[in-house]
Order: structure tokens, then sequence, then C-alpha cells
């Protein structure tokens, strides 16, 4: 098979596994894969590295990125990378904690719902998608589920308007 249609084949195989459209185009991987004259299988490892550096080099400059992606691929290190991503993806996410005119504390979770692992968990715990705040107990179901994969989920603490009103050096 000659080279072009080795690059087409694996930038195919990866795309499939993309969502909407397209991740890797066949012109980004033909720049980067050496001109050489070897045997297949090493222009099918050398392919394979070069569109595994590529979805690398994405995932962490961006790793919201993951999404596009099925849950998991055919492919044990895409899985590893896009792994990488979403806990990447995961760990910047703040639950902002606000007061609510009805009295006591709102979680609002709005970053964690956007996240490929944080639909997981919310969905496991029955809360729906367009569910973006949370009230005390439920959000310690929530780190519950996280402190089972190890992972802390930052909270970020917004002050009421009463305790923005206090906190001034002179009130007017």
């Amino acid at each position: 098979m000659p080279r072009a249609d080795r690059i087409s084949y694996w930038t195919n195989q990866l795309n499939s596994f993309a969502a909407p459209g397209t991740f890797i185009t066949w012109a980004e991987m033909d720049a980067r894969v050496e001109q050489s004259e070897d045997v297949d299988s090493v222009l099918d490892a050398r392919i394979q590295k070069v569109l595994l550096t590529i979805v690398k080099e994405r995932l962490d400059s961006r790793p919201e990125e993951n999404q596009r992606f099925k849950p998991t691929t055919d492919w044990k290190i895409l899985n590893q990378l896009l792994t990488i991503a979403r806990l990447k993806e995961l760990s910047r996410v703040k639950i902002v904690k606000k007061g609510r005119s009805s009295g006591g504390a709102g979680f609002y979770i709005e970053e964690l719902s956007k996240t490929h692992y944080g639909r997981q968990i919310l969905g496991g715990l029955g809360f729906s998608k367009q569910k973006k705040v949370l009230d005390k107990d439920e959000l310690e179901k929530v780190k519950a589920e996280f402190a089972k994969i190890k992972l802390a989920l930052p909270e970020a603490v917004e002050p009421t308007t009463t305790e923005k009103y206090f906190a001034q050096d002179t009130a007017p």
C-alpha cells in the first residue's frame, strides 16, 4: 500500500473515534511523517507514533478536546491519553459556593457538569444534566464519589451580598 494510502487509513481510523468531524487531517499527518522507503510495518509504526504525538499535543494544550472522542476506543494508548486529559480537565473544575435568596448556600456545579467524568458521576448519582446547583447534602454525595477515585474537588467560596457589605472597611 502506498505511503499516502497508509496515512489516510490511520488518520481515518483515529477520526472514526472522534464524534463531530475531523480531529486530524491527512495534510497534518503528511507534513509530519518522514519521507522514506521503509517496510510497511515500519511505516505504519511511524505513522502511528506521529498520530499519537499530535493527539497528545492537542490534549495537553486543550484537555476539553477529549469530549470529541467516544468514551472508549479500540486503541489502548489512545484510551490512556484520553483518561489523562479527562482527569486534567476535571482537576481544573471549581465548585462555587454562593448564598441563595431562599437562604442557605448553593453550590454551583456548572463547570463540573461540562466535563466528561463530571457528567458520568453526576448521572450515576441520578442528577439531571440540567442541574446546576446542589445543596450541601448533594454536594457531599458528589465529593464521596470523587474520593473513590482519589480526587478532591476545588471549592471556591463567593461571599454573599451581606458578607460583602460587612467586609468593607467603611460602610456607606
